[in-house]
């Protein structure tokens, strides 16, 4: 065990073999006045290690020719033995690569033994200790730091689990519920028929379990948001197939509540590139909260319209409610917060809804607003981007811009032979998907050809192809008969979100026309 004396003085261990040189140094050493200095002499590189070995030093005066070892290799011996006491070079080898080499090797100073004075060795000595000092405390604040974030990324964890496992614990018996709810209501079981008001209470029932499992999404999408789980598997679909998804859900929750729910969308809507089943999900919640709040007669509209100029389809959740007061306008937005408005009912859920269906707006590249009168009601809409690629990329760009997601892009281009195209089945679409993170974007290029937006620099981009490779193997492995075919990747380029986005889409739309000459 190292020992370390107890008086304060300066501990120096000089390292030096020419006596004269041991002599001039003590004797500058000993000139330093801001505290007594006691110097510990080692003639030779053995000695120079057993003694940083059996004790502990303010600093090392090491001197690189030494009989046992000369040059660098000095320093790295001393290194291995002792790697935080300060060392200053103090040699007569005049000799600037040596010099740069030591610095990198963890020598604090570099002195020429026929240049160095008093002072110079003293502010040299003091430099190196106060240096030193500040790099175990850097070092002990890193360790720290990354102490408490292993901790946070433990706690995140097991949060994230009990989310996951309260939520399938609810959805298994609210299954039971409804099922068996379902055989009551239809007359499946029991011996007589159910008379309008017994009809009515399951039906109250069943919308119910539908809310509860609702809160479930809520507290499943909250989780994933917090955590950086939820992404979007964008792609171009229609609004009227949405729509007939939500319709069922939305005339039984109406028909419930006594409301009359009115579904218009024009004619013609363009293709819209979005995640379906996240816009599914801002629709639901926007027609439960309109339902919930609408009036007495309560009247809901469903709507969306084409906005050409702006490249969107805009939906909107029109109800004859309240209204909300404009000083409470924007809290409605924030999480676990209800401005207190009456509701149809009892049902009040955990101010969720309309927070999460802002962050799925964000996530399909759209945004969200509300307009509301006092005594009239109130508008939520929010808009889809149209099936343009450079459009979309343009604000897949914006958005990492905005939120400092990313410093830089590598665009890609993916492809398979022709004779396999019938065999995708969308199983690489899928595969492409799950391997992106929320920052990256894909785009259908044609059948059997993407577009690749990477959020991460181009010397990470072979990491992220041996890990499709890898997850392609894996898929193969399982499939009973034919394997996914191979994927052909082409970097494009590698550009700054902030310096260079005009250069991306200008990639992007070469890219995506044949006609253009592309220089892949």
């Amino acid at each position: 065990m190292k020992t370390k004396p107890t008086n304060k003085c300066l501990h120096v261990l000089l390292v030096d073999d020419d006596p004269a040189d041991q002599k001039l140094a003590k004797l500058a050493l000993h000139k330093i006045g801001q505290m007594d200095v006691v110097v510990h002499v080692a003639d030779n590189l053995s000695d120079a290690l057993r003694c940083l070995q059996e004790s502990t030093f303010d600093v090392v005066l090491l001197d690189l020719g030494l009989p046992e070892s000369r040059g660098i290799e000095t320093l790295e011996r001393v290194r291995q033995v002792e790697d935080q006491t300060p060392i200053v070079v103090l040699t007569d080898l005049c000799d600037e690569k040596i010099a740069l080499e030591s610095m990198d090797k963890g020598a604090q100073d570099y002195l020429y033994k026929q240049d160095v004075a008093v002072e110079t060795l003293a502010r040299a000595i003091s430099y190196a200790i106060q240096r030193q000092h500040l790099y175990r405390q850097l070092a002990a604040a890193n360790s720290l730091l990354e102490q408490k974030n292993a901790e946070l990324e433990k706690l995140c964890d097991t949060a994230q689990k009990f989310v996951d496992n309260v939520s399938h614990e609810f959805r298994t018996p609210l299954t039971v519920i409804k099922e068996y709810l379902s055989l009551l209501r239809e007359g499946v079981v029991g011996k007589t028929p159910l008379d309008a008001e017994q009809c009515r209470f399951l039906d109250i029932a069943c919308d119910r379990a539908d809310d509860l499992n609702t809160m479930v999404d809520d507290m499943l999408d909250v989780s994933k948001l917090e955590s950086g789980l939820l992404v979007a598997w964008r792609k171009p679909c229609r609004l009227e197939d949405i729509v007939a998804g939500v319709q069922p859900t939305l005339e039984k929750k109406a028909q419930v509540k006594g409301v009359d729910v009115q579904i218009d969308l024009d004619g013609g809507l363009p293709e819209i590139f979005c995640d379906e089943e996240k816009v599914r999900r801002v629709m639901i919640n926007l027609l439960i909260n309109a339902i919930k709040f609408c009036g007495d007669q309560g009247r809901v509209r469903l709507w969306a319209r084409r906005d050409d100029l702006d490249r969107n389809v805009v939906v909107g959740v029109t109800d004859n409610g309240p209204g909300i007061d404009r000083d409470h306008l924007q809290a409605i937005f924030q999480r676990f917060k209800q401005v207190g408005l009456k509701t149809r009912g009892t049902s009040k859920g955990f101010g969720l809804g309309l927070n999460i269906a802002k962050e799925l707006v964000d996530l399909n590249f759209g945004e969200l607003k509300i307009e509301s009168q006092v005594g009239h009601g109130s508008c939520f809409s929010f808009t889809l981007p149209q099936n343009d690629p450079v459009e979309i990329t343009q604000r897949y760009l914006n958005q990492l811009q905005r939120a400092g997601l990313a410093q830089h892009v590598s665009l890609l281009r993916a492809h398979v032979d022709e004779s396999d195209v019938h065999q995708l089945g969308g199983e690489l679409d899928v595969l492409l998907h799950y391997l992106l993170s929320g920052n990256d974007l894909l785009i259908p290029a044609s059948a059997g050809s993407w577009l690749l937006l990477v959020a991460k620099p181009e010397t990470e981009i072979p990491a992220f192809l041996a890990d499709f490779s890898r997850h392609r193997d894996e898929a193969n492995r399982n499939r009973p008969q034919h394997d996914l075919p191979i994927v052909h990747f082409h970097f494009i380029e590698c550009a700054s979100v902030c310096d260079q986005p005009q250069a991306i889409l200008e990639n992007v739309e070469q890219a995506l026309n044949p006609d253009v000459p592309s220089h892949v």
